[in-house]
């Protein structure tokens, strides 16, 4: 007689129970089957139960079991301040409807991650009290903003919200529903234009998959039809780019403001598919671009030499005089010339011997050479006060506007 009243519970992401009445009828013991061996989150699954009766077996009772979604992980605030904070998570595996967002006051219990309060010079605060933010289903985050008491935020709104991100600021509701994207985890930013997200600004990429390690990075998405991941900008003087290796490796500064991406970083994202750059430059009222239709980093021991071609623009072709060299800082000149260049000239670049382009030299400096330089634009004795350095998948075809 075969078993009856097939049940699931203590449903999970990656497992269920199932139970199932006894026949009335002697039985020396059951047998289970499952149509797969790996659970996956929000996926279906048949599930049988036999009798068995020493050599005998009864009919099967089948059932079929649904395992929940997963939820959202890596949760984390990051710059943040008095009224506002970034919220960075990395979305489920499984197909879901939406997501939802809600914040609370606690006293600050263990959690995963607590993260100050970042304060501005000058700014006097009499309280502050602690949020934790929790993604529906998943773990909670802390930070620290200023208020009254213990009190929760007061009339909180989300922004600039993606399916792996949002702004929140103290204003409106406290959930955030999110739609469907094309790329769950995009790998640059032609990918998160794709994805429906039509504002510059900070975003987090995953240039290895949904398995390997997230990126912040800049996206232009206004320039030529947008989908630029940006990997340096000069503005204002702010960031010191005459730096060593290990920091031009991993990357610094502020990615809204003074950066360098990173040669490590940008190795990996030039390997993916065949990129194009284009490079931004303007003083006052004057602008001008070069546009290279081809553009990798070479991560060969680690020297991060540059392959640069197919110029088109108004600037001038200042690059092709560093295509192939490898990439040097004051500490480290994989092959130097008669001069050592990085250390000469201020800066981490493709030196050769030693440059027409000069984009993370001196800010500001107009002498010696050492400035930011584009040659072909305003010559060796002038210093670019803006510069913007940016690359795309050369197959890229921006979306319609709207």
């Amino acid at each position: 007689e075969p078993p009856s009243d097939l049940t699931f519970s203590n449903v999970t992401d990656s497992s269920f129970s199932v139970s199932w009445k006894k026949p009335t009828s002697p039985v020396t013991g059951f047998k289970t089957t499952v149509r797969l061996s790996a659970l996956s989150p929000g996926s279906f699954y048949e599930v049988s139960v036999i009798s068995t009766l020493d050599m005998d077996e009864s009919d099967p009772v089948k059932g079929l079991a649904v395992t929940a979604p997963d939820p959202p992980t890596d949760l984390r605030a990051i710059n943040i301040t008095d009224s506002k904070a970034l919220l960075l998570w990395r979305p489920a595996l499984a197909s879901v409807d939406q997501y939802i967002i809600s914040t609370r006051a606690s006293p600050p219990p263990v959690s995963e991650r607590v993260v100050p309060r970042v304060t501005t010079a000058g700014d006097v605060h009499s309280h502050s009290h602690t949020h934790t933010c929790h993604a529906h289903g998943g773990r909670a985050v802390l930070f620290t903003g200023a208020g009254g008491g213990g009190e929760g935020p007061q009339d909180l709104k989300a922004s600039q919200v993606t399916p792996r991100s949002a702004v929140l600021s103290w204003k409106a509701p406290t959930t955030v529903v999110s739609s469907t994207l094309r790329f769950p985890f995009p790998t640059d930013c032609s990918q998160e234009l794709l994805n429906g997200i039509p504002d510059s600004g900070e975003t987090e990429i995953f240039p290895n998959g949904n398995r390997g390690p997230s990126a912040l990075v800049y996206c232009d998405m206004e320039t030529e039809g947008g989908g630029w991941t940006v990997i340096q900008r000069r503005m204002d003087g702010t960031t010191n780019f005459f730096r060593r290796w290990k920091e031009y490796s991993a990357g610094f500064g502020n990615m809204s403001g003074e950066f360098w991406i990173g040669n490590e970083l940008l190795h990996n994202l030039t390997q993916m598919m065949p990129m194009t750059m284009r490079v931004d430059l303007r003083s006052e009222s004057e602008s001008a671009y070069a546009r290279y239709s081809s553009f990798s980093i070479d991560s060969a021991r680690r020297h991060y030499a540059i392959k640069v071609s197919g110029y088109s623009g108004t600037a001038g072709d200042s690059m092709k005089y560093h295509n192939g060299r490898p990439f040097s800082t004051r500490d480290r000149d994989p092959y130097p010339f008669i001069t050592r260049c990085a250390m000469s000239y201020r800066g981490g670049w493709w030196y050769k011997n030693c440059h027409e382009a000069n984009l993370n030299g001196l800010y500001d400096t107009h002498t010696n050479h050492q400035g930011v330089i584009w040659t072909e634009w305003k010559g060796k004795d002038f210093s670019i006060p803006f510069t913007e350095m940016k690359i795309r998948p050369t197959s890229f075809t921006p979306p319609p506007q709207p």
